[in-house]
């Protein structure tokens, strides 16, 4: 624990706070007497002995919630899966422990399987992310410099875990017997949730300790960053290229509007009012083609981790107010508000904190958010309203609010729900995507500001 001390304490150092070598020794020995258990109580006593201003501490809490995120994985419901899984069928019920009734030529090969393998099927997340952390300790990823070494670090990390052997176990399922090829098919699935783990952990390690050097590589990247792994000194830098990226969209959308709103040329009517000028069509009379502007309802999850995500679409959405047509936002974790007028009467940072106040910081409840968006604006939804819905749709296993959002869907003219995860962890633990997806018209991954910039555009054209 001595080393990811000072590592912490290196990254406090590169972000600006100011450490002396008394208060290190102070904050050795505050990690001594408190431990690591608690992670509050271990965020207070480090934060008393090196926060030593306001500025200061809120350097501090930033780079402690992103140095220690990977203890606490980024799915509340990773320790519960594996509870979950077995409901989805009785060939799960064997294929985890390796006992059971039932395909006994899949049991047979599942206690041939290695330790990776088993802790895979069983979806052990607690174990496996503490394996993750330790493999990049032995990896040494906090000797990162560059985002190029990205990959490196990632293939290294899953060969010291075991990827050799995990790779063999599901050659060996796959020429086995049907009960086999479907365990190796799960195995697969599962495989590929864990590689999204460790690239996560390298993009989390990138952040952290990448070289100050490397900084305009970085920028020019930030645009395919995820949302959630960027560094709040870095929130400045992304709302600049969000406005950016907003003003160019602003004027090609404006180009293509011009040209849309000349329609085309009324042969009549240019005829008609050439007989002024002895017949000659001095003045060209276009046909105007009347479009219903389409109205948007965005919907933002601001609990947990997808915190970001929507901060970040509330901010582009914003930002090109002025050619999109009217926006209502709204904002939920177990419950939902519009937050439309904080949009239309403070600045962009101090409606976001306001947001986050009133509606953040609690645990998802998707079913009365749901339910809540029903009785507020069911009516207001017609044929030109396009309805964004921005969350993970992890609904801590309680009601998923199918009924109400199926509702919307039939009044609505789209219902596009953008999903921050990847989608090898749709359906897994209390997801509920793959239900939600049902009531949806159109359902994308959405965690970079490149997501959010197509999303955008493919709106603009709408309301041309």
């Amino acid at each position: 624990m001595d080393a990811t001390l000072a590592d912490f304490i290196r990254i406090l150092r590169s972000a600006g706070v100011r450490i002396s070598v008394s208060e290190t020794i102070d904050a050795y020995q505050a990690l001594r007497e408190v431990g690591v258990t608690h992670r509050p109580v271990l965020k207070n006593a480090l934060g008393m002995t090196l926060a030593k201003t306001g500025e200061e501490q809120e350097l501090f809490e930033g780079c402690f919630e992103r140095f220690f995120a990977f203890q606490e994985l980024n799915d509340a419901s990773d320790p519960e899966e594996s509870a979950r899984e077995p409901e989805h069928g009785e060939s799960d019920s064997g294929e985890g422990q390796g006992s059971g009734g039932g395909a006994g030529g899949g049991q047979q090969q599942d206690g041939e399987l290695g330790e990776l393998s088993r802790q895979l099927l069983q979806q052990d997340w607690t174990q496996l992310n503490a394996d993750i952390a330790a493999a990049g300790q032995r990896v040494e990823s906090n000797r990162i410099v560059s985002f190029v070494q990205r990959g490196r670090f990632s293939r290294a990390m899953a060969e010291d875990l075991g990827i050799r052997e995990l790779d063999e176990d599901i050659a060996r399922l796959d020429a086995g017997d049907q009960a086999a090829r479907d365990l190796a098919s799960r195995l697969e699935r599962h495989r590929g949730a864990w590689l999204e783990r460790i690239r996560d952990y390298v993009e989390r390690q990138i952040a952290l300790f990448a070289d100050p050097e490397d900084q305009r590589m970085m920028r020019e990247r930030l645009p395919q960053i995820k949302l959630s792994h960027v560094d709040r000194r870095r929130y400045a830098e992304m709302q600049d290229l969000v406005r950016r990226m907003a003003r160019r969209l602003v004027t090609l959308h404006s180009r293509r509007r011009k040209t849309a709103r000349r329609g085309q040329l009324d042969f009549r009517r240019t005829l008609r009012s050439g007989l002024a000028y002895d017949g000659i069509p001095f003045e060209p009379r276009w046909r105007r083609i009347k479009k219903d502007q389409p109205r948007i309802m965005a919907l933002c999850d601001v609990s947990g981790s997808v915190a970001a995500v929507s901060r970040f679409l509330l901010m582009f959405l914003y930002s090109v107010s002025d050619v999109l047509p009217k926006v209502r936002s709204f904002a939920f974790s177990d419950s939902l508000g519009e937050v439309t007028e904080l949009f239309r009467t403070l600045s962009l940072e101090e409606a976001v904190a306001t947001t986050q106040q009133l509606h953040g910081d609690r645990s998802s409840s998707y079913g009365r958010s749901m339910n809540d968006f029903e009785d507020l604006c069911l009516r207001d939804i017609d044929h030109r309203t396009t309805v964004l819905v921005l969350g993970d749709a992890r609904s801590n296993y309680g009601d998923p609010g199918i009924s109400s959002l199926r509702k919307v869907h039939q009044r609505a003219r789209q219902v596009i729900w953008l999903n921050p995860e990847p989608r090898v962890q749709w359906g897994y633990g209390d997801s509920e995507m793959p239900l939600l997806a049902t009531a949806c018209h159109r359902v994308q991954v959405c965690n970079t500001l490149k997501h959010l910039e197509r999303l955008v555009q493919d709106l603009m054209r709408s309301a041309a």
